[in-house]
């Protein structure tokens, strides 16, 4: 093992075995339960476009059997002994292996773990195959046309790039990945340097490193492959898409590419998120719900990749409110362009900010997510940090953010549900000459 690197001793400890495998200890002792995650550094943007869907797939096919347990159900069964219930997401970078367990049982979770990411049987390809084909369909109608808003929405931001393709795949690629296929992917990714390997709770640190050592340490370690990296050409234009759907109302989602999670604007953009999204007082909810009654629910959400990402903001409205609602949703994003916010509304957003970080000291899950996917992402921060920045975020600041991000280059909408064709040429010009230029 290589020398611990002590990176905080309040929060948490990173170590690292001789062999890549990453460890992060974050001491809990006031809980009764330990969050144990295993995190890969693999996911949708490392995938070809032939084999789009496979990093998902590979991720389905790790609870299919391992050498110490059969089936599926066996490992359950395995998991529930000690108090857990192990489950698992692929996103665009990372594949996630999550369970809370008893902490009196962590060896145990640990060796569970260790079989599943190192000893995979692969069983019932075939089967799995079709429990993904009807995942799959989830994102199309009745008349096989892609309605996902997320999926449309990403092939706009990076077209032609792995980034821009569904996480699921389409029945197309999930079909022509077979065995061999899946096994090489294995290989190539599932590697002692790509894992983080993350336990919150209860949990003595030289201990969780002694049980990471017994179960990892003898990992041949393999040869990290390069990810593609995306080109800031992909995305200048302002682009639309229109999809007809048979439903009662009509979804839409309206879109800026972000410069991703290392930008030095990050917090102020999450904080910005909150000030639109967040709380009764949040101001998307105010203008277009409470004040207008065009919609039922209104919501941003940053999604936040090493190099690049997008907040994407999503509503549903009645036929008749679309354009009511697109003029009254551009109007608010120029405002904050355009206006300091208020320093009372300021105060109030960075208030409950801080509630939610004091909140997470009580949640694993959180502090999994903070630490353990924070190691793994190239993007640890404490909580002093995040109050610290907080405190430092000024209306001057925020409005000069949003004017630089907020803007006309790379606006994306996508419109699905029952419009007009005169609905979509109002809002195609309006789109064009939005006042965020």
């Amino acid at each position: 093992m290589v020398p611990s690197q002590v990176l905080t001793m309040s929060e948490y400890f990173v170590d690292q075995l001789s062999n890549g495998v990453r460890l992060v200890t974050v001491p809990m002792p006031h809980l009764h339960s330990t969050e144990l995650v295993c995190s890969m550094a693999v996911g949708g943007r490392c995938e070809p476009v032939e084999l789009s869907g496979i990093s998902h797939f590979l991720e389905h096919m790790i609870f299919r059997g391992t050498a110490e347990y059969a089936t599926s159900l066996d490992l359950e069964r395995a998991f529930e002994a000690i108090g857990g219930s192990v489950n698992a997401s692929t996103d665009a970078e990372i594949t996630c292996f999550h369970s809370r367990l008893h902490p009196d049982y962590l060896a145990p979770g640990v060796a569970l773990f260790a079989s599943m990411l190192r000893r995979p049987k692969f069983n019932e390809i075939d089967t799995e195959r079709r429990i993904i084909l009807e995942e799959a369909r989830e994102d199309f109608n009745e008349d096989g046309v892609q309605v996902n808003h997320d999926n449309l929405m990403v092939g706009l931001l990076w077209p032609e790039h792995p980034l821009g393709e569904s996480l699921i795949g389409s029945p197309e690629t999930l079909r022509g990945i077979d065995l061999s296929t899946l096994e090489s992917y294995y290989r190539s990714w599932y590697i002692p340097q790509n894992l983080v390997i993350c336990a919150c709770g209860p949990v003595e640190r030289n201990n969780f490193r002694e049980l990471v050592e017994q179960e990892f340490g003898d990992w041949s370690p393999g040869e990290p492959l390069p990810i593609l990296p995306v080109a800031d050409t992909l995305t200048d234009k302002v682009e639309t898409v229109w999809v007809q759907d048979s439903d009662s109302q009509i979804g839409l989602q309206l879109a800026f590419r972000l410069p991703g999670r290392q930008d030095e604007r990050t917090l102020a953009v999450r904080l910005l998120r909150r000030i639109l999204s967040s709380g009764g007082g949040a101001r998307l909810s105010l203008r277009l719900r409470e004040e207008l009654g065009l919609t039922y629910s209104v919501e941003a959400n940053c999604s936040l990749l090493d190099d690049t990402g997008y907040m994407a903001i999503d509503l549903s409205v009645a036929p008749e409110n679309l354009l009511p609602a697109m003029t009254e949703l551009l109007k608010v994003l120029a405002e904050l362009r355009e206006q300091l916010i208020p320093a009372d509304e300021l105060a109030a957003v960075v208030k409950s900010y801080h509630f939610d970080l004091e909140f997470s000291r009580d949640q694993s899950e959180a502090m999994a997510v903070r630490y353990g996917w924070g190691l793994q992402a190239d993007y640890i921060r404490t909580l002093e940090q995040d109050r610290r920045e907080l405190e430092s975020l000024t209306p001057e600041c925020l409005q000069q953010v949003a004017g630089e991000l907020f803007c006309e280059k790379g606006m994306k909408l996508v419109v699905v549900g029952p419009w007009s064709e005169e609905d979509r040429q109002i809002i195609d010009q309006q789109f064009q000459n939005s006042g965020l230029s």
